[in-house]
């Protein structure tokens, strides 16, 4: 290999060498812009973007998807999908969480409810923990827009969650159209 061959390997060396500091600060400004987005959706929600879309987290298969309808006028009030371990259901419109037909009802009086009875069976031993009913409400600001329920356990209680948020959903939205 002669110089003529070895100066141009060094050219081509030191082009390369360019191509890649550009090509690294590029991806170091690609990172930062997409550091910036992250912080600003975890800013304007407390649930994560990816919580809000796509099946609920660890409840297995989607066994039934059922409509929730007024019993007045069959209108529309959400969703309940149906889990292998547990229901996901998705109010038509979200509504406060402070509500009083929601805060003292349903999670008060119904989902605390059945959590203080699986606790008991729990601190008895008759129920493991992983087990018990659990819940969890979904807020985008201070609305709620998805209430996961896992271990609900029987056809009964299911049955009673359904009445409890269609009775629910039909104060929220009555109230809603009196304002």
């Amino acid at each position: 290999m002669d110089n003529a061959d070895v100066k141009k390997l060094l050219e081509l060396r030191d082009k390369l060498d360019n191509r890649i500091r550009e090509l690294q600060e590029e991806l170091n400004l690609l990172n930062e812009i997409k550091n910036v987005l992250d912080n600003i959706i975890k800013s304007q929600s407390i649930v994560p973007a990816t919580e809000l879309v796509g099946k609920p987290q660890d409840l297995g298969r989607l066994v039934e998807t059922r409509e929730i309808r007024s019993r007045t006028n069959n209108e529309l009030l959400g969703t309940v999908e149906i889990y292998e371990g547990g229901v996901s259901i998705k109010p038509i419109k979200p509504f406060s969480k402070d509500v009083t037909a929601f805060r003292r009802f349903f999670r008060d009086k119904i989902l605390e409810g059945f959590k203080q009875e699986d606790d008991k069976l729990v601190r008895d031993g008759q129920l493991r923990r992983e087990e018990a009913f659990n819940y969890e409400i979904k807020l985008d600001g201070d609305n709620v827009v998805n209430i996961i329920i896992r271990n609900y356990r029987n056809d009964e209680r299911l049955r009673e969650i359904i009445r409890a948020i269609r009775w629910t959903l039909e104060r929220v939205l009555k109230m809603e159209g009196n304002e």
